[in-house]
């Protein structure tokens, strides 16, 4: 049998002799011609019927048409059959997937329990680098005290006081730092403490009757926008009367673009930590907006408020006449109070574990526990006693953290000797959520290299850890005679 590629040559040859001839296509003629083009394909039924078309064999054209008709059919109920079948593949897998719902919290909840024994795992910790220069005397001293904002990208910003001041050594220093999640220390800011050089615009000195903290800040017209910028409260002159005290300003504003906040008039944050205007240079603390990344107080002169921004200051109209207005502004927002740390405070406050009274951690033979932050509506940050722990969340929101601690110290004398025994002492330290979140449980143990000699001062030897990182900053103070022995971190 002639194959479709003949029977259309034939076909083509038979038209173009009848049209140069001018003798017109018969109607049978144009009908064959159109059933071939339409009916040409590929398979060999289609390529049968086309040739029976061509040859003018109707009944064989016939047959052909209805074995392509057959495997149409056939093919059709193939596909409706895999369909139907990929149709019960997906109700199954949609039954499955519905019982995710079912699975999810359960996967939630089994994750949070082994977030939570990890935190609860008590971490030991490995120096990394010296961030200070030791010495053999009191001149080298660093304070024991400590802001901390710990980043959840693992920095962590630290205002750390001086321990002495009047003087050009490094226990004078006043420090504003970064620590990063390697451990390693960039100075942002650094002065020294004095209280008879007065700068209003805190340079190479500070002056000692004031406060700072490094503070997360956006901008004017870009809030999110944030990086740390020092922030000052200082005084008029060098004066410590409550009727010098000048107001806050950002250091890169400088001291003319100062906010002095409407004395006494206080709100509570979410946390239960109250603002401090009282204008005293050692008690101040201020909001902190966590949708707009700036500090707000209530100015003095026009009780309008105003937002500080790492860029300039927004005078808004909102006018705040007495403490009840405040505290509905604040509690129709999202706001922290930050507490700002002194200058000067060469030890915070702790529980003496013997008489359980407060006392300055400073001996180095005494046991000491307590807390730093807010545990039970009490307040214990600033106000020239405590250090204060923050997080900045992955929420961009500023969150109050609880440093709990307990402390033990063997001393270096033994009864019936004269201080040979090399003193020993440990430290645990738990971090914490205000809400009683886990984040973290540390331990340290030191001793002395040295027979008759100390082992540090053991309650504030963990001065800060980042929960995010692990990284942190230990230093025992003083520890074989030796002092500025400040160095980073980590615990694994």
């Amino acid at each position: 049998m002639a194959t479709i590629n003949n029977a259309i040559q034939e076909m083509v040859d038979h038209l173009v002799t009848k049209m140069r001839s001018n003798e017109k296509l018969s109607a049978e003629e144009q009908t064959l011609v159109s059933n071939a083009i339409q009916k040409l394909g590929s398979s060999a039924n289609l390529e049968a019927a086309i040739l029976a078309v061509a040859e003018g064999h109707l009944d064989d054209a016939t047959n052909a048409l209805q074995q392509v008709t057959d495997v149409v059919k056939s093919d059709i109920t193939a596909a409706k059959n895999s369909v139907v079948d990929a149709s019960s593949t997906l109700v199954s897998n949609a039954q499955k997937l519905a019982q995710l719902d079912e699975v999810t919290p359960l996967v939630k909840e089994i994750q949070d329990k082994q977030k939570l024994q990890e935190a609860k795992r008590e971490k030991s910790l490995f120096a990394i680098r010296s961030i200070e220069t030791p010495g053999g005397n009191g001149n080298f001293s660093r304070s024991t005290a400590v802001m901390a904002i710990y980043d959840s990208n693992g920095e962590t910003y630290l205002t750390r006081p001086s321990y002495t001041y009047n003087s050009a050594e490094q226990a004078s220093k006043l420090q504003h730092v970064k620590l990063d999640a390697s451990g390693n220390q960039t100075v942002l800011r650094s002065s020294l403490v004095n209280a008879s050089n007065f700068q209003q615009n805190p340079s190479s000195y500070t002056y000692y009757y004031s406060t700072s903290a490094l503070v997360p800040l956006g901008l004017k017209e870009e809030p999110d926008n944030i990086a740390y910028e020092v922030v000052y409260s200082n005084q008029k002159s060098q004066n410590a009367a409550i009727t010098e005290y000048a107001g806050i300003f950002v250091n890169g504003q400088g001291y003319e673009t100062r906010t002095l906040p409407e004395q006494n008039l206080n709100a509570t944050d979410q946390f239960g930590i109250e603002t401090m205007t009282s204008h005293k240079h050692d008690e101040v603390a201020v909001l902190y907006d966590n949708t707009k990344h700036c500090l707000v107080m209530v100015e003095a002169t026009t009780n309008l408020i105003v937002e500080k921004y790492r860029n300039g200051n927004i005078i808004t109209g909102i006018g705040i006449a007495n403490s009840n207005e405040l505290q509905e502004y604040v509690d129709s927002g999202n706001f922290t109070t930050l507490v700002f740390m002194d200058n000067h405070l060469p030890h915070p406050v702790g529980v003496i574990r013997g008489s359980q009274n407060e006392g300055t951690m400073s001996s180095q033979a005494l046991n000491y526990e307590g807390f730093f932050g807010v545990i039970d509506g009490e307040v214990k940050l600033g106000k020239g006693r405590y250090s204060a722990h923050y997080r900045f969340t992955e929420n961009r929101t500023l969150e109050p953290l609880n440093y709990t601690f307990v402390s033990n110290s063997d001393d270096s004398w033994q009864h019936g000797t004269y201080g040979t025994t090399n003193g020993e002492g440990e430290v645990t330290v738990l971090l914490e959520s205000v809400s009683g979140e886990i984040l973290g449980t540390y331990s340290y143990r030191s001793k002395s290299d040295v027979g008759g000699k100390t082992s540090g001062l053991m309650p504030t030897a963990i001065m800060a850890i980042n929960p995010y990182s692990h990284v942190g900053l230990l230093n025992e103070f003083t520890v074989s005679g030796y002092y500025g022995l400040g160095r980073t971190f980590r615990a694994i």
